[in-house]
């Protein structure tokens, strides 16, 4: 697998991502039991937006579309909190992290097409998703799908690009990952 550019590199470290790597998208574990979390549905998510189950799709064919790519680029984003309790600094990073993810999904994206782009939680594009009244998507282009409702283990995931899951006491870290096959070739 090529490693990505130094151009690509720069641009991470410029945006804020804490840590990145690459992977082969074979490296990626899929566990189908990580839908019961979604099906369980603690975020509030579940059968009202496009990015999250069922909407989304099954585990096969959501581990399909990510097959259908060679290489994956992790990010990590890692916050602090005030103590481990710090559930409104959770919920800022997560939306911190996810803006930032959007920049580099988009930077990426001017470079790689086809490509597809998974983070963090549901996917919060629209105020209101259409998916509850049944109508498509206004934004496909952009709606993101998180790691979890594609079933991907995320501890598995960081393993395999050289990251930590765990980055300290009174932190909390987000992932994302962009798929695709080549990185800034026009660059």
């Amino acid at each position: 697998m090529r490693v990505m550019t130094q151009a690509l590199k720069e641009m991470l470290i410029a945006l804020g991502v804490t840590h990145f790597g690459e992977i082969a998208v074979e490296a990626i574990v899929f566990n189908p039991a990580f839908r019961a979390a979604c099906v369980a549905n603690q975020c509030g998510k579940y059968g009202t937006n496009w990015a999250c189950p069922p909407g989304v799709g099954t585990p096969e064919e959501l581990a399909g579309r990510v097959r259908r790519f060679t290489r994956g680029l992790v990010i990590q984003t890692v916050w602090p909190l005030a103590d481990a309790f710090d559930f409104e600094g959770m919920m800022e990073a997560a939306a911190c992290h996810n803006s930032l993810f959007r920049r580099v999904a988009a930077h990426v994206a001017t470079r790689q097409a086809p490509m597809l782009a998974l983070s963090a939680g549901a996917c919060d594009r629209c105020e209101t998703c259409t998916y509850a009244h049944g109508e498509p998507c206004r934004l496909p282009g952009q709606a993101i799908a998180s790691l979890e409702a594609y079933c991907v283990d995320v501890a598995a995931l960081l393993d395999a690009a050289g990251l930590r899951y765990n980055n300290g006491p009174e932190t909390v870290s987000y992932v994302g990952l962009v798929l695709g096959d080549s990185w800034d070739s026009h660059s």
